[in-house]
């Protein structure tokens, strides 16, 4: 079967076996902007990694700088060094660690080649979730959807009820399958009562705070 993986959780597309014809898409333009540079032009971008490291007043000055001036590839530099030298991956706070070591080296050396590869079957596109659904659902797609979790904090884009409304009309009308991951709602709950809901538990444990660190549920909707 052909299937085509719309873009959610970044691991789930990188540890899956490829598909056929595969599809990433996320909103966000710099992470886009990272897989596009990483897929053709991977090789200048290890050249100019090598010669980073991690230091707080670099990380701050990335994190300030004005990215209508740079190039696509300084974007893609600049984006990949916030999110490998940032407390959980999010580009917010400088990391560091007392019993680690910076994890850039080991990232830019051993993954990007790999990452590379992987995109290189691969479209990447940069489109809201109604019109991506719109260009790729066939009788034959597959999507995966991870959408930000309903009325939790942290998210750069605005993604609140009517937009889950509206990603569960698009999910209800589909031709193709899906899977979607989210937190446990009594209104998600409601929202997808048509469908199959699995109950998972997940452990937490990066958040600063220990009241944010524990096991929560998560719900995975299916329409198969």
């Amino acid at each position: 079967m052909l299937y085509r993986t719309v873009f959610g959780a970044v691991w789930v597309y990188f540890g899956k076996e490829p598909s056929t014809i595969e599809v990433i898409n996320d909103i966000d333009k710099e992470l886009i902007n990272l897989f596009k540079m990483i897929k053709y032009h991977s090789p200048e971008i290890e050249r100019l990694l090598g010669y980073e490291f991690s230091r707080r007043d670099i990380f701050e000055e990335y994190k300030n700088y004005n990215i209508n001036y740079l190039t696509e590839i300084h974007r893609a530099i600049r984006f990949l060094y916030l999110i490998t030298q940032s407390f959980v991956g999010k580009g917010k706070t400088y990391g560091y660690g007392t019993t680690t070591k910076p994890s850039q080296k080991v990232f830019y050396k051993n993954m990007l080649s790999d990452i590379r590869e992987r995109l290189s079957n691969t479209y990447v596109e940069n489109l809201s979730f109604e019109k991506i659904i719109d260009k790729y659902d066939r009788e034959h797609s597959f999507f995966f959807c991870d959408p930000p979790y309903f009325e939790t904090a942290g998210y750069d884009n605005k993604f609140e009820e009517e937009e889950h409304i509206i990603l569960r009309d698009k999910l209800k009308n589909l031709k193709g399958k899906f899977l979607l991951t989210i937190n446990d709602h009594e209104k998600v709950r409601e929202w997808y009562k048509e469908f199959n809901i699995r109950e998972i538990e997940v452990n937490y444990s990066v958040s600063r705070a220990a009241e944010g660190r524990g096991k929560y549920k998560e719900l995975i909707i299916t329409n198969y």
